[in-house]
């Protein structure tokens, strides 16, 4: 924990006094191809194409930075795929009228209860052997650390380690789950699934224990607390780029530890996700109020279109650029949100079949915009819906880069141009201007960003 942080919390790691607020815009979790740098030109086109205070359909809207921002002007629906993403905007257009005191009250007691009979003290065994492997990883010797870091979860555990205190560890804390019914408890979903793979065990059971709190409360009470838990979760993940798509390696491909291996567990895995948690509901109950009736709704973008619900006003569009598929890289923010248990997806190699080190789910929304042979008839589909509706569009989209060895977009600006224009009777594509897009921060991932990160095509019935 920084030491800014630390000042601001009592002995039980709650705010002892309000944390301060930045100004301006607000990212929620960290997120691919983030808006923020470009919400005053998207703006600026909406209300070229329509009435200032006419409603705006946000279609992908992912971590609510563009809904929120337009909300002070325009009535809002924010719509995706992902629940973690209808959670965040719900949260971000209707913020909840909670109490933080009876909040604080509540989570001190949950805490000081899961340590005596919760998930807590389950993952005793498991926190302390990974407090002493951190402890002697600081001191020089990180292969403890980086053993238990291969080992995986408690869900991808394979039973048998050739480190006797890991598997000795797994062993006692499976036996303490086991006695409460928590093998497969909601309840304990986190520290099984997450722990030791993105989180610290401490840090996932934490997230359990204010899962459990915030479920407790009435629905008008938990919209804002279930949104900051996903922001504390993007926050203290401990992986390159701040995303759920690739847990750290900790050796190379020579089988070394990494020698910055501490460093980079410790810059995370030492965070408090209580006081993190609280900071985020600052934020989220420091969000404006505006008098215009906003949703968030979780859907396909077709099947809404299709609904009619949205039948006025003007849609905003920002699907995926390139063939990552998104859902990879927040796939543990949709376990959160959801709060299931899902079944693990799994890979197979040399003939041996073991679960995805990600520990990914085996239902993982693929959008059709991220593959190369569907992509057309995604932007074809779209386009004919939001014009037969006689409503306007923007679309946000990052041209492909053929001069640069950039990630390869599934389409071309020229392409989708055409599609548009086969359904609006105007078309109009500009520029937005040389920004770069958030990536994935390991050097040899990053692909140089176009000069030109964003267009914007104006779309008119």
């Amino acid at each position: 924990m920084d030491s800014a942080t630390a000042q601001n919390l009592d002995h039980n790691g709650l705010p002892s006094e309000p944390l301060r607020q930045d100004d301006g815009p607000w990212r929620p979790i960290h997120y691919l191809g983030s808006k923020l740098r470009a919400l005053p030109a998207i703006e600026e086109a909406l209300q070229g194409v329509s009435d200032e205070a006419s409603p705006v359909c946000d279609l992908f809207a992912g971590s609510g930075t563009v809904a929120s921002w337009l909300s002070r002007s325009r009535p809002v629906t924010a719509v995706d795929i992902q629940e973690y993403s209808r959670i965040i905007c719900d949260a971000m257009l209707n913020p909840s009228q909670v109490s933080l005191k009876v909040l604080e009250v509540k989570i001190a007691a949950a805490i000081s209860s899961s340590r005596l009979t919760g998930v807590l003290r389950a993952a005793r065994p498991l926190i302390e052997l990974e407090e002493q492997l951190l402890e002697q990883s600081r001191l020089g010797d990180p292969s403890g650390l980086a053993d238990l870091i291969e080992a995986g979860s408690f869900m991808t555990f394979r039973g048998r380690h050739e480190n006797l205190l890991i598997a000795e560890a797994h062993s006692a804390s499976k036996r303490l789950l086991s006695e409460n019914d928590g093998l497969a408890d909601v309840s304990t979903m986190v520290f099984r699934h997450f722990g030791g793979v993105y989180f610290s065990f401490e840090q996932a059971a934490k997230l359990d224990v204010l899962l459990d709190v915030v479920h407790s409360l009435v629905l008008e009470e938990r919209r804002s607390p279930l949104a900051a838990i996903l922001t504390t979760a993007s926050d203290i993940v401990n992986t390159v780029g701040k995303q759920f798509a690739q847990p750290i390696r900790p050796r190379d491909k020579d089988g070394r530890v990494k020698r910055t291996l501490y460093s980079q567990v410790a810059r995370d895995r030492f965070k408090d996700p209580v006081a993190v948690f609280f900071h985020s509901m600052e934020k989220y109950l420091g969000l404006p109020s505006h008098d215009f009736n906003h949703s968030a709704v979780r859907s396909d973008y077709l099947d809404f279109l299709r609904s009619g619900v949205f039948n006025r006003g003007v849609v905003y569009a920002d699907p995926p650029y390139t063939r990552d598929h998104y859902s990879r890289f927040y796939h543990a923010l949709e376990t959160i949100a959801l709060r299931d248990d899902p079944r693990i997806s799994t890979n197979t190699a040399h003939g041996v079949t073991q679960p995805s080190r990600g520990v990914y789910r085996v239902e993982r929304h693929q959008s059709p915009f991220c593959i190369r042979s569907k992509a057309p008839d995604a932007f074809e589909q779209m386009f004919a819906e939001i014009a037969s509706a006689g409503l306007p569009l923007v679309l946000s989209y990052s041209p492909y880069s053929s001069e640069k060895d950039a990630h390869p977009r599934v389409m071309t600006v020229d392409a989708i141009s055409d599609l548009a224009k086969g359904s609006f009777a105007s078309v109009e594509v500009t520029s937005i201007g040389g920004f770069s897009h958030s990536r994935l921060n390991k050097a040899e991932l990053h692909k140089e960003a176009s000069s030109e990160a964003e267009f914007l095509f104006i779309c008119r019935p």
